[in-house]
């Protein structure tokens, strides 16, 4: 009976547990127009007026990874996404559509990939884009306490490749902030990205960064289960 009870306490504990919103990196201000994707966010807008997605969704934010997911829908059919990447977003950004962006759907879901913060000309250390999707997750927390949010890991691009250490060490941070989170799991696509070791050419676009449908093909093969199971 005893030991009943003290594994009860300490899942009440963990299930009480809060995460951390403590930065480590040092801070960080944007050398851009933080609203250079509002003609984006407005066309958003505009479908939403012609047809306002029903309240429950799953909502898919971030860069052009998602942005340029044309068939994510149909890919995920029949799960209820709604797919609100846009362009070469950075984490800032998204936080700062976040209310037009995703909380006004009350989504039952969230799901986050954004890759560009560590690659502009004022990059980002791996610390600070950890920090930067903290933030994130508080700002979506203050206002949707209890949605599930996934983090889709970095990918590892053949442009991109001389990087990797920095990725996967800023995919590594914010893994370890995500365990800290109720409700919030890490997605790792890696695994059916690589070949050899190394990023599948096959999967990519001429530039070397975005993926071609075989390349999403993959992505389904690992999000799509992963999602159902949040429906059944």
């Amino acid at each position: 009976m005893l030991k009943r009870f003290v594994v009860l306490l300490l899942v009440s504990a963990v299930a009480c547990q809060k995460p951390s919103y403590q930065s480590i990196g040092q801070p960080w201000e944007p050398d851009y127009a933080i609203d250079r994707f509002e003609n984006t966010i407005k066309n958003y807008e505009q479908k939403d007026a012609e047809q306002s997605p029903a309240p429950g969704g799953i909502v898919l934010t971030g860069s052009s990874s998602f942005a340029l997911w044309k068939d994510a829908e149909k890919d995920l059919a029949p799960l209820p996404i709604i797919n609100r990447g846009f362009g070469g977003s950075t984490l800032p950004e998204v936080i700062h559509y976040v209310d037009r962006g995703v909380i006004k759907y009350d989504p039952k879901t969230i799901i986050v990939y954004c890759e560009n913060d560590m690659f502009g000309k004022k990059a980002k250390t791996p610390e600070q884009t950890r920090d930067a999707y903290v933030a994130l997750t508080q700002k979506i927390r203050e206002e949707l306490p209890d949605v599930k949010m996934y983090y889709v890991s970095m990918k590892p691009s053949p442009s991109r490749w001389d990087r990797r250490a920095d990725v996967k060490k800023a995919n590594q941070l914010i893994k370890t902030f995500v365990k800290s989170d109720r409700n919030h799991e890490y997605i790792d696509v890696w695994p059916v990205m690589l070949k050899d070791g190394r990023p599948d050419g096959s999967i990519f676009l001429k530039d070397s960064l975005h993926m071609n449908a075989e390349g999403y093909r993959r992505w389904v093969t690992v999000l799509k289960p992963i999602l159902e199971k949040e429906v059944k």
